[in-house]
């Protein structure tokens, strides 16, 4: 009997599981979508082009979308988290089929969306880190992640031979052991992911960070190490799956498994997030002293300034009321001015030739 698209939509009101799977990972992806939107957002208020970091991070959380919406068809059209055998009186063999078809799709999806954000966050480390050994360490684990990405990829998909007998049990061929596939590769990502997350502690260590920013550092690797101990509990309940029961028994651990690359995002985004942060809530305890010398300086073109006066601060648009030529002489002053001083406020010069006072308005009338 071939069931129709919408044949298990009505189960969702009693599949508990399948809600609470949901659930979360609309949640998260929820989140994955602010923060990413605020890491893009931060980057223009430094008014900084975009680098490998972003890109890769942005394509990550497409990936995510992609995985996300299998995920949906998996419990609305498959019954994702009732048991198999209510399954198929309700729909008959051919939704297993569509299961596996989809379950397939939804692992190279997650595949690439791990290998992405692990790739960003080493990228961000190239910019951040300068420090000579960190930086070889990066590199070199960028080249076990690419390696992984690779080899998981093309090893997941060709893991039966011909392709579709991954879902096609009955086609001629053979497959191999993909349970231990899964739990070799669950492994490794997690052996990858905890020396990702520990490869700058070195240096934050000794970092002089005010409290705040140790604060949210410390938050940052709260959320990897839950991360990590996501994926080690999904090496647990992968053992456990039941292949005579696998829509039920799959769904716990296809719950876990969407923590890994939307916390991923989010994770990856946070560090970059303080400017964005800075300008909705008006705190500057997150900026680190980069980043509040580029969002307050001239490359910040376009946007508010803040223009120190009297110790205090204040922010204006930047409406140019005159521009002054640099001298020859302040060539090195090129790279902050860009060529010329925009000042953007009331303002008085004095000259320390001849201590004559120049004010403003002599200034304008001229």
């Amino acid at each position: 009997m071939s069931p129709s698209s919408g044949a298990l939509v009505h189960t969702l009101s009693h599949n508990w599981l399948g809600k609470a799977d949901l659930a979360v990972q609309s949640v998260l992806l929820t989140g994955g979508v602010i923060a990413v939107a605020l890491r893009l957002w931060s980057r223009r208020l430094l008014g900084v082009s975009w680098e490998w970091t972003d890109w890769l991070v942005l394509v990550a959380l497409i990936v995510a979308l992609g995985r996300y919406i299998a995920e949906l068809l998996l419990v609305l059209l498959c019954g994702l988290g009732l048991h198999t055998e209510d399954v198929a009186k309700l729909g008959g063999d051919d939704i297993l089929i569509r299961f596996r078809k989809i379950t397939f799709a939804g692992e190279l999806l997650w595949i690439t969306a791990l290998a992405l954000i692990q790739l960003s966050i080493l990228h961000y480390y190239l910019r951040q880190f300068q420090h000579r050994i960190i930086v070889l360490l990066t590199y070199t684990t960028i080249g076990i992640c690419s390696a992984f990405w690779i080899g998981s990829f093309f090893a997941t998909t060709f893991s039966c031979t011909p392709v579709k007998k991954a879902w096609l049990s009955d086609t001629a061929g053979h497959c191999g052991n993909t349970k231990q596939l899964h739990l070799s590769s669950t492994v490794s990502e997690g052996i990858v992911e905890a020396f990702i997350l520990c490869l700058p502690i070195p240096i934050l260590f000794h970092s002089q960070l005010p409290t705040p920013r140790k604060v949210a550092v410390g938050g940052i690797y709260l959320l990897g190490f839950i991360i990590i101990a996501t994926t080690l509990i999904r090496i647990k309940t992968y053992s456990e799956l039941n292949i005579n029961d696998t829509l039920y028994t799959s769904a716990r651990n296809s719950l876990l498994s969407c923590v890994v690359p939307l916390l991923g995002v989010i994770v990856a985004c946070l560090p970059i997030i303080p400017p964005a942060i800075h300008r909705i809530f008006g705190t500057a305890i997150f900026l680190s002293p980069s980043d509040s010398m580029t969002t307050y300086g001239y490359r910040a073109s376009g946007y508010y300034k803040t223009t120190v006066l009297s110790g205090t601060q204040m922010e204006e648009p930047e409406i140019p009321l005159v521009s002054v030529r640099q001298p020859p002489m302040a060539k090195k002053l090129s790279e902050w001015c860009h060529g010329q001083i925009k000042i953007t406020s009331d303002w008085e010069i004095h000259s320390t030739r001849n201590s004559a006072r120049m004010d403003k308005d002599s200034i304008r009338r001229a």
